[in-house]
């Protein structure tokens, strides 16, 4: 009996989870017909899936061997995660003057969906409630070309097909992330903001997973 198929997007997300989770390593090569069986998935979407991973670098495609998972360059990620940090920062302090009760109480609940989304949702609302409550906030900047650029940024950094965290802990810490920049704006404090901004992006470990590594090292050893 053909297996039904299933969403290009969500067999991407499973697989790069399980490559993050750590049931995959680095270099190590990925037998098509194991994760047909595993997701049960047809052979041309777990390979429409790999190529969409091999496009974010998550995977490797060697032709005529197949896929294998990548060694991240750590260098070019936090390279392009400044990058998108300087445009999310420079979006959210444009759109400071036109944040007003009503948006601040708009934000508010997306922080609040997030919070709710760590508690007790899924990956994908985790992941669909975070992007939410940037999007949102950034959806006042008045220049619509820097959002755009932003955006596309975003997508660029991104190992994976959505935000992926590696830990409880590293969730809890981009819920804390938002309420910083809550607080900033509430303050009206456009270098606070900045600031706020800049660290939620480049301390996440949803956008580079060695930091809930060396995190975990580090609590380990005091």
């Amino acid at each position: 009996m053909a297996r039904p198929a299933r969403p290009k997007r969500h067999l991407a997300t499973e697989i790069a989870a399980a490559i993050r989770a750590g049931a995959h390593r680095s270099g190590e090569w990925l037998r098509q017909v194991d994760l047909e069986e595993r997701l049960g998935a047809t052979r041309f979407d777990v390979r429409a899936a790999l190529a969409e991973l091999a496009l974010r670098g998550t995977v490797e495609h060697v032709p005529n061997r197949g896929f294998r998972v990548a060694t991240p360059d750590r260098e070019r990620l936090r390279g392009m995660l400044e990058v998108r940090a300087l445009l999310e920062a420079e979006a959210a302090v444009s759109a400071l003057p036109r944040i007003d009760a009503a948006a601040l109480r708009l934000l508010e609940g997306k922080a609040d969906a997030f919070d709710h989304a760590v508690a007790e949702g899924t990956m994908t609302e985790q992941s669909a409630t975070n992007l939410d409550f940037h999007d949102t906030l950034y959806g006042f900047a008045p220049n619509r070309a820097l959002v755009e650029v932003a955006t596309e940024t975003r997508d660029r950094a991104r190992l994976w097909p959505l935000v992926l965290w590696p830990s409880m802990r590293a969730l809890r810490r981009s819920a804390e992330g938002h309420r910083e920049i809550l607080a900033a704006l509430r303050a009206r404090d456009a270098a606070a903001l900045r600031e706020s901004v800049r660290a939620h992006i480049l301390g996440s470990a949803a956008n580079d997973p060695a930091l809930d590594t060396a995190e975990g090292e580090g609590v380990a050893s005091r």
